[in-house]
């Protein structure tokens, strides 16, 4: 009973939150304030901030500073806390009031690089971190902190020296993040496929983690590894069905393998667990024409063309299927719509030219041909698809043009030259 007694205000609201006896656990805090000491007051603020009461460890914070205004340490983790509220301006005037010559001067600069690294002003994070390092050379926390900055800028190079240095030192992890599985992402990213196999496979040894099943998995898909990626990818799936972005990279993996009905299947999956993953049905869609079911391929171009009624690649795929089924009003409908807009894809206009081709409506073919013909001037498909129209429409000095920009790209083609010469016998 006299333990009870002898308990501070503040470990008692510590104990009745940690019962989710919030009123009562306030009203200790109130007492807390008035009666106890300061050295109990540090050690709430602690104990609050790590639970995420923020506005509670600001109030002790400030009670503190009024009785302690040389503790530059109270002004360091009152900026910590006005990052977390968000009050940008609040922590750069706790920050600025922490002199060089203050023992937490290198607190309070790594601080102020998350305060910059916040407002998206990366460089000048790193030079107060690099300025930090000067001050404490051997501060693993700093190491961490610019491996992690360099990580987020794409500097990946020096990412991994951070980590690796980090690791030579015989840590694992740091702050939660494992270290290998790091140095394997930057590996990838680099392009450095056997580098970061090696680093997340060591990764998963250590630890197991969704994410980093995931970039194994997706490393291995680069690598050519089908099998090994699928395999990964559905120790991941089982592990997290949830996981959505694993299902278009399975169904990959699947289709390298000429496994179309699994690949199939994959997308499935993913759209049960997320019926609104566009990316999904755009993908799903390429499948089904694979398998030669067009009538769910247009299922599946259709949602992905509501969920983002203005991505240029659905439409356009979704255009060379009716082209590819001759409905060309359907087409040029769809086209004409879409040309609305300020700046399309060029490849709109030959799909446009392709379908008037079809109604036999030749002169807005030709003027589709036109405006696409700049675009797809080294592009031999559609070089020979204008040649032939332009042929067929006795349109004998543009042809001249076009012929000579296909036999630049292939002065061989035997075709070409037999037009080409019958053009110029007729002249």
């Amino acid at each position: 009973m006299k333990e009870v007694l002898d308990m501070s205000y503040g470990q008692k609201m510590i104990d009745t939150l940690q019962k989710n006896e919030l009123e009562e656990a306030m009203n200790y805090f109130e007492q807390a304030l008035k009666q106890d000491t300061d050295e109990e007051l540090y050690l709430l603020a602690d104990s609050l901030y790590q639970l995420g009461f923020l506005k509670e460890t600001e109030k002790i914070s400030l009670q503190l500073l009024e009785r302690y205004p040389e503790d530059d340490e109270l002004k360091v983790n009152l900026a910590e806390i006005a990052i977390e509220s968000n009050e940008l301006e609040a922590a750069m005037d706790w920050l600025l009031e922490v002199t060089e010559a203050s023992v937490v001067y290198p607190q309070s600069l790594l601080v102020l690089a998350d305060l910059y690294q916040v407002q998206g002003l990366y460089e000048v994070s790193e030079q107060k971190l690099l300025k930090a390092k000067e001050i404490v050379p051997d501060e693993p926390v700093i190491d961490f902190a610019l491996a992690e900055l360099h990580f987020s800028m794409g500097k990946y190079a020096q990412a991994i020296h951070g980590y690796e240095e980090l690791m030579v030192q015989g840590l694992t992890e740091f702050s939660g993040i494992n270290l290998a599985s790091r140095c394997g992402s930057s590996y990838s990213a680099l392009g450095d496929l056997e580098q970061a196999i090696l680093y997340l496979e060591q990764s998963l040894e250590e630890k197991e983690n969704v994410d980093t099943l995931f970039q194994l998995g997706f490393s291995y898909l680069q690598d050519k590894q089908y099998r090994r990626s699928i395999e990964t990818l559905n120790q991941l799936k089982e592990l997290d069905p949830n996981y959505t972005t694993l299902y278009s990279y399975l169904a990959k993996g699947h289709e390298e393998e000429n496994e179309l009905d699994k690949a199939l299947e994959t997308i499935k999956e993913g759209l049960r667990v997320d019926q609104y993953n566009y990316e999904l049905f755009y993908y799903g869609a390429g499948i089904a024409i694979k398998l030669e079911d067009e009538t769910l391929a247009e299922d599946y171009y259709l949602q992905a063309i509501q969920l983002v009624p203005e991505n240029a690649s659905v439409q356009l795929s979704y255009t060379n299927l009716l082209l590819q089924q001759n409905r060309y009003d359907e087409t040029i409908e769809l086209i004409q719509k879409i040309l609305v807009q300020n700046e399309v894809d060029p490849q709109f206009y030959w799909n446009l030219a392709l379908a008037n081709e079809g109604i036999e409506e030749y002169s807005a073919a030709s003027t589709a041909y036109q405006k696409a013909y700049p675009a797809f001037r080294q592009n031999k498909d559609f070089l020979k698809s204008y040649i032939y129209f332009l042929r067929e429409e006795g349109e004998r000095t543009i042809i001249k043009d076009v012929l000579n920009d296909y036999l630049t790209l292939d002065a061989a083609d035997a075709e070409m030259l037999e037009i080409l010469d019958e053009i110029n016998s007729n002249y």
